[in-house]
């Protein structure tokens, strides 16, 4: 079986990421930690030491990317090192799952043209921060989640690449297992 990999980066928000890794392992799918550094702290604190390094990715050995959100993308979105981490995997046989503000990391990449997805964000914070319209084309911020009908949509799949809010964690992570057909109990996580 592929493994998974798991990107992070300082400032990492660890309980988006908590439903989507118990996923993984109540299905016994492998993932490896890439890190810039020798570890990344979370927002909350958490120190995770990495499997691998960026250039250390053997593609062929993974089937998903897992991206979570940050408090503060600035240091990792300019990153030329992460974009070209993120430019090999692609979306027609790659499942990326990515939650909260971690799309944009995608969208700076040039990996989100023609595709729609929720990123945790406001347009207009970006628009002060020089993306254009035109780039965020696809995107549903986070003033945009409710529908006509009155449902809310938190969580969203485009083909192979799943994104979502950071409250929908639960969702999503359940959704990212489902993408990648693992068998996993749901229960777990209502």
């Amino acid at each position: 079986m592929k493994k998974t990999a798991v990107l992070l980066f300082d400032l990492f928000s660890n309980y988006e990421l908590s439903v989507a890794l118990s996923v993984l392992a109540q299905a016994g799918k492998e993932h490896d930690i890439f890190c810039l550094h020798e570890e990344a702290v979370s927002k909350e604190g958490l120190r995770v030491k990495r499997s691998k390094s960026l250039s250390e990715l053997a593609i062929a050995e993974y089937d998903s990317l897992l991206l979570p959100g940050c408090m503060d993308l600035r240091d990792s979105i300019d990153d030329g090192r992460i974009h070209d981490f993120l430019r090999n995997f692609d979306l027609y046989t790659h499942v990326i799952a990515s939650i909260s503000s971690s799309p944009l990391l995608l969208l700076k990449a040039g990996m989100l043209d023609g595709k729609k997805y929720i990123a945790g964000v406001m347009k207009k914070e970006l628009l002060e921060e020089g993306f254009t319209m035109e780039q965020m084309s696809g995107m549903r911020d986070v003033s945009e989640l409710n529908n006509e009908d009155g449902t809310v949509t938190s969580c969203f799949a485009d083909g192979n690449l799943l994104t979502a809010v950071g409250f929908d964690f639960v969702t999503f992570g359940m959704e990212f297992g489902k993408m990648l057909n693992l068998e996993f109990d749901p229960k777990w996580y209502r």
